[in-house]
């Protein structure tokens, strides 16, 4: 008499397929919850670009660095205060993940950098000509925006 059912190997080799399947599903999912982020970072950074040419169109300047040497994340409190109590912003922005803060730079009058944003991208990979919308505020190879050998997506704001 035969008996209905499984073998155990059989079994085995089952779980062991859903496993695998479900492991790519996975990895699958992260990839894209990853650009999602980039993709609100990028929008996040755009927001802050306009605000701040609002902001500097009002005023003649760009708001303060409250940490002029090392650049002033979103981490911070009151980080770029002055675009939401002059309503150019409705929020303070803040990165989806603390690893990839928002900083921002202001290098004052007379300098052709201005006002940087910088934040760090997590699934993007820069081409040699960087990433689309950003800049370069010193010469290919210098720093971190070189974009070229690092994920750091930059908005420059000349003024």
């Amino acid at each position: 008499m035969k008996s209905k059912g499984f073998t155990l190997i059989e079994l085995l080799v089952v779980i062991a397929i859903i496993g695998l399947l479900s492991s790519i599903v996975l990895a699958s999912l992260n990839t894209a919850r990853a650009k999602s982020r980039d993709a609100r970072r990028q929008t996040d950074m755009h927001s802050i670009q306009s605000a701040l040419q609002l902001y500097y169109d009002k005023n003649g300047s760009f708001p303060m660095n409250r940490n002029p040497c090392c650049g002033y994340p979103d981490t911070s409190p009151n980080f770029l205060q002055e675009l939401i109590t002059d309503h150019f912003l409705s929020a303070t922005p803040h990165s989806l993940t603390s690893s990839n803060p928002y900083y921002y730079y202001d290098y004052g009058p007379g300098n052709t950098i201005g006002a940087l944003i910088v934040t760090r991208l997590e699934a993007a990979n820069p081409s040699v000509t960087g990433y689309p919308g950003t800049c370069r505020p010193w010469a290919s190879g210098v720093n971190w925006c070189d974009q070229s050998s690092n994920t750091y997506y930059c908005i420059c704001n000349p003024y």
